[in-house]
């Protein structure tokens, strides 16, 4: 039977995502052409900001959206004066988004320039926008969304076939209900690698349409940390929707039917991405800031903004912007490059640099946060050590948990845990074991920076064993041969591999301590558990009782 090439599905995929990477880029670029209609343009009355004359100067004329700049340092526009500042050393007609640049608020503010000259603010000024553009942030989330499934259609047959054949409804409530354990049978690169920068993606969507966050970077402080937390939550919401909602890739390729469906992306996506998002803040700010301020070699910091920001770069596309695209320091192109040219000149000649981070200063009002964490957010690593069995004794996978404070002694706490089951007897044998429970944490010293604890928990455990026959597995899969042979659908993993599951309850109680390094962040040095399950045996798996240990960082919600 002749084989069709395996390399067309794929350069098709690679080829449409070409297409959208160049169609985004001439979206912009049209975009960037268009005239601007700023609401400051719009409004009958603008508010304007005059410069003082000095000594024997006339004054000048009122800066608007559209005039020139003035000689002084022009701050982010959306972090008031503070932010990423650039230091023009002359006028230009360079138009830098000024219509949207806010100022301080409090009468008679000024603004140091690179002069002796000084920015007199007028009282007059228009309420910020704080409103999130819902509208933008689903449509770009599921444009982004709607890339992967493409992608997966065009290149995998199976997905195909799962999608235009049997019965959708049942397919998909069995396809969700197959999660279990925490490995997905994909390599290292896709669950620790691929799936962090799509949660950074989703997570920089968000940023890019709430005004609050949209411009912040890192070292603002309280306002930078809020703004990971709403993006993690924006990114766990869509990677959910991504992994099992309605157009999912188990609702349109039944990906658990066919793969190992492990708990491992719901888990490390939103949590790892916000890691990820955090790294490529401090990449923007130290190492691409630091390239900028050095050379205007267009191509290098092209490459340096996308290699360094990958979920940034692909957020700006989903808004149909340039992938490198950045808000808060000078443009590439036109008049603004022209600055840069001449920044970057004046500084490599003893001058100021170009770009220089400025730290927000705090609140005129210090607010009194409890020591004692609202809410805890964990993400951790799993080993679990059965206890009292014949067969394979060890499992190691990860988790996630939360804990809402009661008091400042006790929480109510929930967790969803997986792991691998190691050392079975062959390699086309696996296993693996799911938790799931809530319970309460008592926290005598919370507000200290050792905070042992105690907690006990009840829930439910699945034990699962599976033995693949990798003989079969193949010879259905050529007789299918991607929907040209004799077999009419993809097979599923069901039809070539035995699988034995026992559920039950379970009661999980243990101690551990963590260790408070800032009001927002703790480590978890060790938790020790002892659980319980009333389940049968899975075979050979004897998942009764068990001792877990883990580790962990934890997030810290409410103390700052």
């Amino acid at each position: 039977m002749a084989r069709k090439s395996q390399f067309i599905p794929k350069w098709t995929g690679s080829a449409f995502i070409l297409l959208v990477f160049l169609t985004a880029c001439f979206a912009a670029a049209f975009a960037q052409n268009q005239p601007d209609q700023s609401p400051l343009e719009a409004a009958p009355i603008a508010p304007s900001y005059g410069m003082p004359a000095a000594p024997g100067v006339e004054p000048s004329a009122p800066v608007s959206s559209s005039a020139e700049l003035p000689d002084h340092p022009v701050s982010d526009p959306d972090l008031s004066t503070f932010g990423m500042q650039y230091h023009p050393g002359k006028q230009t007609g360079s138009n830098l988004n000024t219509d949207s640049i806010n100022l301080p608020e409090s009468p008679g503010s000024t603004i140091a320039g690179s002069n002796s000259t000084a920015m007199v603010v007028s009282n007059a000024k228009q309420a910020p926008e704080t409103k999130v553009q819902w509208k933008d942030a689903i449509s770009q989330s599921l444009f982004l969304i709607g890339i992967g499934h493409f992608f997966d259609l065009t290149t995998e047959a199976g997905t195909r076939d799962a999608m235009f054949n049997g019965p959708w409804l049942n397919n998909y409530l069995h396809s969700v209900g197959e999660l279990r354990g925490w490995s997905d049978s994909d390599r290292f690169m896709a669950p620790y690698a691929s799936h962090p920068i799509q949660g950074s993606a989703f997570g920089f969507i968000y940023r890019q349409n709430d005004p609050r966050y949209r411009n912040v970077q890192y070292g603002d402080g309280r306002v930078y940390y809020m703004s990971l937390l709403h993006s993690m939550a924006w990114a766990a919401i869509w990677h959910t929707e991504w992994k099992i909602g309605p157009v999912s890739e188990a609702s349109i390729g039944n990906v658990m039917l066919h793969a190992s469906p492990g708990f491992i992306c719901l888990v490390d996506t939103a949590t790892l991405g916000t890691v990820a998002m955090f790294a490529e803040d401090v990449a923007d700010r130290y190492l691409i800031t630091g390239l900028e301020n050095r050379t205007t070699n267009r191509l290098l910091i092209v490459l340096a903004r996308g290699f360094l920001n990958p979920g940034r770069s692909t957020a700006n596309a989903m808004a149909l912007h340039y992938p490198w695209r950045r808000t808060t320091r000078l443009a590439l192109t036109g008049e603004d490059y022209q600055m840069r040219k001449e920044l970057v000149a004046e500084y490599k000649a003893g001058g100021e640099k170009p770009f220089v981070f400025v730290k927000p200063p705090g609140p005129v009002f210090e607010r009194e946060y409890p020591k004692e964490a609202d809410i805890e957010l964990t993400a951790f690593p799993v080993y679990e050590h059965f206890l009292n069995t014949k067969g394979p004794n060890n499992c190691v996978g990860g988790g996630g948990s939360g804990a809402s404070r009661i008091n400042p002694y006790f929480q109510l706490m929930g967790e969803v845990s997986g792991c691998l089951i190691m050392g079975m007897p062959a390699s086309n044998q696996s296993g693996d074991m799911l938790f799931w429970g809530g319970g309460v944490r008592w926290t005598p010293l919370a507000a200290h920076h050792v905070s042992p604890y105690l907690q006990m928990m009840f829930g439910g455990r699945r034990v699962t064993h599976e033995i693949l026959n990798p003989e079969l597995k193949k010879k259905l899969l050529n007789e299918w041969d991607d929907g040209d042979g004799p077999l009419q659908h993809y097979p599923k993993r069901s039809d070539y591999s035995v699988e034995l599951s026992r559920y039950g309850p379970s009661l999980a109680f243990g101690s551990g301590f963590d260790w408070v390094v800032t009001r927002a962040f703790a480590w978890r040095m060790v938790n020790v558990e002892y659980t319980h399950a009333w389940l049968g045996d899975a075979d050979f798996i004897q998942g009764q009782n068990t001792l877990r240990i883990t580790t962990g960082a934890v997030l810290r919600i409410g103390t700052w």
